[in-house]
């Protein structure tokens, strides 16, 4: 009788232990297929910053051409040694910009004038008003900035 309550056990054991090989190499396989997934995706990586790399060579090759150009040279030797070819003139043309975010007192005044009125038409709406623009039309606030 001992014997065939030994018996159930290997049984059993074998069972358990053939699953448990199973597991691992399923484990493995699963191990092995993610890292094949993360190489593929950083080949790709790879790739895209060879082809940034190729645009930058590129690049540089067009810059290069250019510097050593005769029309380069003539710019360069025109703008920053002053040097002219008989029968050329000079035209300098100067040019300032205005800076739109430098204030005159024109600027000024005008804005204020504008902040003035929008300030003026918040006095005369009821306070109701000012919360449902504030929370629901908050891009018709600046319309009105804008408008007056």
């Amino acid at each position: 009788m001992a014997y065939q309550n030994l018996e159930p056990v290997s049984k059993q054991l074998t069972i358990v232990i053939g699953l448990t090989v199973v597991g691992f190499m399923a484990f493995g396989f699963a191990l092995s297929f993610y890292r094949n997934l993360l190489f593929e995706q950083t080949l790709g990586e790879i790739g895209m910053q060879n082809n940034v790399l190729r645009e930058r060579i590129a690049e540089g090759h067009r810059s290069l051409e250019y510097f050593q150009s005769s029309q380069y040279k003539d710019k360069y030797s025109k703008e920053n040694l002053n040097l002219v070819r008989p029968g050329e003139k000079i035209l300098v043309i100067t040019h300032t910009a205005k800076d739109p975010f430098i204030l005159s007192e024109d600027n000024v005044a005008e804005l204020e004038q504008q902040e003035a009125k929008y300030f003026e038409l918040m006095r005369q709406m009821p306070v109701l008003e000012h919360w449902k623009l504030y929370l629901f039309h908050k891009d018709k606030i600046e319309e009105l900035k804008m408008n007056l």
